[in-house]
Formats: C-alpha cells, sequence, structure tokens
C-alpha cells in the first residue's frame, strides 16, 4: 500500500464511526454477501488485545505459541478471533508491531483463569521469552450499543486505531454529534466494522491507554479516495479533530 499523504489522510476519515444504526447500512445489510450480524452488546464479554515485537527470526517459533494456545483457549470457552500482521502505521507515533491479536473470553473470570492455566504457563514459558522481544495490551469490553458487526476474512485490508478522545464534556459532545452525522454517509464506500472496543486496564506503561480501540476493515482503496472527495465529510473533519488529542492508526493484513 502507498504510503503517500493524500492516501492516508483518506483512510483516516474511517476511524470513528460507531452506533452506525441509519437506514443506510440497514439497506446494506440485505445486499452484503459476507457473514452480517446484528451485534448487541455483550456485557460480560471481555477481548484482551495484545501487540507483540517478535525478536528476528522467531516468527515460526512464536506461531507455535499461536496455534497451541488457541486450542487452549477453547477449554476456557474463549478464542483468538483476530490477528493482525500491521504493515504501516499511517498516523501517530508507534514502532510497527509485528502481529496483533485480539482474544475474547466469556468474562473476566475466564480470562483469570485461563491465565493461570498450568498449560498456558508452561507455553508461555516455553516460547514468549525466546520469541518475543517486547509486548503490550489492553484488557477491553463491548462499547455499550447495539450496531451491525460484519465480519471480515484474510482477503481483506484491515485498520486498527487507537483513539484518544479529550476528557471534557465538549469533546464527548463533538465526537458523539461527528458519529451521528457521519454514520448516514461512510456506509456508501465500503468501510466495515468487525469491533467497538473501550479499555478498562492495561498489561503495562509502554503505551498510554486510549479511550477507544477500533477494529474495521475496506473494500477497496478507491472507495476510500471518493470518501475523501465527498462534500458532507469534508465538513466534519474539524468537530473530529477538535475531540482528538491523539491518534494511532495502523493499517495491516489478517492472518487468522
Amino acid at each position: 500500500m502507498k504510503t503517500s499523504a493524500k492516501k492516508l489522510s483518506i483512510v483516516l476519515l474511517v476511524l470513528f464511526i460507531t452506533s452506525c444504526n441509519s437506514s443506510a447500512q440497514k439497506n446494506q445489510e440485505n445486499n452484503n454477501s459476507l457473514n452480517l450480524k446484528k451485534m448487541t452488546t455483550k456485557k460480560n464479554e471481555i477481548v484482551n488485545v495484545s501487540f507483540f515485537y517478535l525478536k528476528s527470526g522467531q516468527e515460526k517459533n512464536f506461531e507455535k505459541l499461536r496455534s497451541r494456545g488457541n486450542v487452549l483457549l477453547e477449554k476456557y470457552g474463549a478464542k483468538i478471533e483476530r490477528v493482525i500482521k500491521p504493515t504501516m502505521i499511517a498516523e501517530g507515533t508507534l514502532d510497527l508491531p509485528t502481529e496483533i491479536h485480539f482474544a475474547s473470553y466469556p468474562n473476566i473470570e475466564t480470562k483469570e483463569a485461563f491465565d493461570q492455566d498450568p498449560e498456558f504457563l508452561e507455553l508461555k514459558k516455553d516460547y514468549v521469552a525466546s520469541s518475543v522481544e517486547k509486548m503490550f495490551g489492553f484488557i477491553t469490553k463491548n462499547d455499550d450499543m447495539d450496531y451491525f458487526r460484519e465480519i471480515g476474512d484474510t482477503k481483506k485490508t484491515y485498520g486498527l486505531a487507537l483513539v484518544y478522545i479529550n476528557e471534557n464534556e465538549q469533546s464527548r459532545k463533538d465526537f458523539a454529534d461527528y458519529h451521528q452525522e457521519a454514520c448516514a454517509i461512510m456506509p456508501e464506500f465500503g468501510t466495515h466494522f468487525e469491533r467497538f472496543l473501550i479499555p478498562v486496564n492495561k498489561a503495562n506503561d509502554l503505551i498510554e491507554q486510549p479511550s477507544e480501540i477500533h477494529r474495521f476493515y475496506f473494500d477497496s482503496p478507491e472507495g476510500l479516495m471518493k470518501m475523501g472527495s465527498d462534500e458532507r465529510m469534508q465538513t466534519l473533519f474539524p468537530k473530529r479533530n477538535a475531540s482528538m488529542s491523539n491518534l494511532i492508526f495502523i493499517i495491516g493484513e489478517a492472518i487468522q
């Protein structure tokens, strides 16, 4: 993917659309051939978002940890639902991770039990120290809303946004207003959303905890280019930009 400033600025337009329950999106449901599900908030579900930086030449060794860990997760009704291999940092400052994992658990108690599983602890001992240079992550919960969740696959290009919203009432209002207006526009341009997550805890202090984490995929760069030139979207940018203190936006390919 080319990294021109023009293209990057257009890609960023898709980051903050959350509770898109517009009629346009509902019409899209009828025409979309992908696995489209009505996603209602699972209040107890926990999604662990982990960023891994692997040691040189250890990708295959780490793959064993990922594969065996996924089998262990099944014992707890959990799973690694998505793995993204980043290809570029499109916005913000962050060392490019090797892999980003999204592991979902029925509840926090399940995650805590898995973390103490003897087999998992043995896997960590055998593979993490030898394969991982550094890592950080966030325990997250689902955003408190209903939305149409679309499920992509390994053929799609993914975007991952760490969103930092200013901590004041006006910024929260501006952010909410942007959502409402943009949600009536975005479905026209082939953007699809898998997860909207609220971090509640972090693993370490390597990075500041964001306000929200968004995971999405899109149909084509051409669709994003058209959206970038849309006058309706252009008028929304100042409100969106004023509501944020920081943004880290990662582009990558799904490998699971």
